[in-house]
């Protein structure tokens, strides 16, 4: 029986090697291209990595180029070693290219979809690169992945502030704040936001919490000056502004961020001097000039210091018409002081501005009605003085009704001037213009007129022996009659005309009496013109030398 078995057992054996040698002929008889086979996996344990990672950490800059070279090796072998991928990611990001670092992020996020820090180091780089909207999305899939994210908190928001979403930016904040109490950047976020919030007593704890990490972070203190502004407490923001200065001097940003704001805080907290100062020295660098000057024009204006407020507003206008303002407040400091000739100089500058170009317009119209208010109230102060010639009076008169046709009160009087004095005809010419300005009764009017009418009448029929006008050499009125009217006229046409009338006939033609009294009486009521030509008759008939007829012209001409 065990014999048996053995055979079977043999026989067996000897058909298996006839099937391999078969086999071998086969194979021999036509021949296969070879198949490679797949490499087998690569196994890289967790020690590997963390120990590569220390090496990267502590090592110098050859070292850390021998662990990036390593890894490149595993991913070249194996291509789906994410781990290996990941920390490229990481240690090119630190030390070679973002692009590269990105593209090892990217293959890593294949092995590891829900990887909330390989997004927030994606979006990292992505922000490094100005690729903000690529990077959002990042942080976001990071944020859903992991709510409680702190940096993905912190990123998105900021973002929410920048977008002006202040409330959502605050709730953010306040989420990334109890997951990292302690990063100066999410505080000094929270802090920006509950600034534009109006909270800024919340807003200066939590800064002061940031600067506790780092005192010499111009940001914070440029915060914090902007926080203290805000309770108006002046001295605390210049001080932090200042700070902010100063830290940040090789900071472009800082200092553009802080502008005119020191000078502002210096002014509000009292210290006029140094803001002046501080204004004169920014406006040198900053990068809008004219702002600084039309401040530095404000701060002079509230000082009394005019004459360099409107130098500084004239500065900030021809540097950018938008200052406009300051040209209008130049123009009121003219007013104020009533100097219409510069305030008009202003004014016309601002004729065609869109901002104040009405009120310009209306203010050059005011000055005109108040240039004539007060040229009128000049005048008729003038009209007050005791020492006027009866010629000032007649040409202050005159000029009242120039600067207004419709002076009521100047008509009148002007009226009354002639009719004082004998000059009714002109009294009636004025009277009716008079009546035009100020209409009255219609008897009224034709009581005055016909009252005037026969004043006239009777004085030309005392001088001329007709209740006509008429030239005064053809009187008919005796010699004895108009001597008696030009000594004692009783009213000064009377006297004139008499005079008048008796020099033009022959035997009282060259009476020096009568050429003095008539020049007499043109030199009280300041009638130099015609003063001068008597002294001209005086002279011409031998009255007066050379000498006694040049210092009578001085003495009317007030020389």
């Amino acid at each position: 029986m065990k014999t048996r078995t053995r055979l079977s057992e043999l026989l067996i054996l000897s058909f298996a090697l006839c099937c391999i040698f078969a086999a071998s002929d086969l194979s021999a008889a036509v021949r296969r291209k070879k198949i490679p086979l797949a490499p087998e996996p690569v196994q890289i344990s967790e020690a590997f990595y963390d120990k590569a990672w220390r090496d990267f950490q502590i090592g110098n800059k050859k070292e850390k180029a021998e662990v990036i070279k390593s890894l490149r090796a595993i991913v070249r072998k194996s291509p789906e070693e994410f781990m290996a991928h990941y920390y490229l990611g990481i240690m090119i990001s630190q030390e070679g290219s973002p692009t590269q670092a990105l593209r090892h992020f990217e293959t890593a996020l294949l092995g590891f979809p829900k990887s909330a820090d390989i997004h927030v180091r994606m979006g990292e780089l992505l922000d490094a690169r100005n690729k903000s909207d690529e990077a959002i999305e990042h942080y976001e899939s990071a944020l859903a992945l992991e709510p409680g994210n702190g940096k993905a908190l912190s990123r998105l928001g900021m973002y929410q502030l920048e977008q002006g979403n202040l409330k959502d930016a605050r709730e953010m904040l306040t989420k990334a704040r109890q997951v990292q109490p302690d990063d100066p950047n999410v505080l000094r976020g929270l802090g920006a936001v509950l600034i534009d919030l109006d909270s800024a007593r919340e807003a200066i704890e939590i800064l002061e919490q940031a600067l506790l990490f780092d005192q010499k972070h111009a940001e914070t203190h440029w915060l914090l000056a902007r926080a203290y502004e805000s309770v108006q407490n002046a001295d605390k923001a210049a001080e932090h502004y200042e700070t902010a200065r100063k830290l940040g001097r090789r900071d472009p940003e800082i200092k553009e961020l802080i502008g005119y704001d020191l000078a502002r805080n210096l002014e509000k907290s009292g210290k006029v001097e140094e803001a002046i100062a501080e204004y004169k020295k920014e406006i040198r660098k900053n990068a809008d000039p004219a702002t600084g000057y039309f401040e530095l024009g404000r701060l002079y204006e509230d000082m009394g210091r005019y004459d360099e407020a409107i130098k500084s507003y004239l500065q900030a206008y021809n540097m950018n018409k938008d200052f406009s303002e300051g040209i209008m407040r130049s123009a009121e400091i003219y007013l104020k002081g009533e100097d219409f000739a510069n305030a008009e100089n202003f004014l016309n500058m601002l004729r065609r501005d869109p901002k104040f170009g009405d009120q310009a317009r209306m203010e050059l119209d005011e000055i005109e009605e108040t240039k004539k208010r007060l040229e009128s109230r000049k005048l008729e102060m003038k009209l007050m003085e005791s020492d006027n010639t009866d010629a000032d009076i007649e040409a202050t008169y005159y000029e009242l009704i120039d600067r207004n046709k419709e002076d009521a009160e100047a008509l009148d009087g002007l009226r009354r001037f002639y009719e004082e004095r004998g000059y009714y005809n002109q009294a009636l010419a004025v009277f009716r213009k008079y009546y035009k300005v100020n209409p009255g009764t219609a008897y009224g009017k034709e009581m005055t007129e016909k009252e005037l009418k026969d004043k006239f009448a009777r004085d030309n029929l005392a001088l001329f022996g007709t209740k006509k006008e008429i030239d005064p050499k053809y009187s008919s009125v005796s010699d004895e009659e108009l001597m008696n009217l030009a000594y004692n006229g009783e009213n000064d046409r009377l006297r004139e005309v008499a005079i008048m009338a008796l020099l033009t006939r022959k035997e009282y033609k060259k009476d020096r009496k009568l050429i003095e009294e008539l020049m007499d009486f043109y030199e009280e009521r300041g009638n130099t013109s015609e003063a001068l030509k008597c002294v001209t008759k005086l002279k011409r008939y031998g009255y007066y030398t050379d000498n006694e007829a040049s210092a009578k012209r001085d003495q009317l001409r007030g020389k």
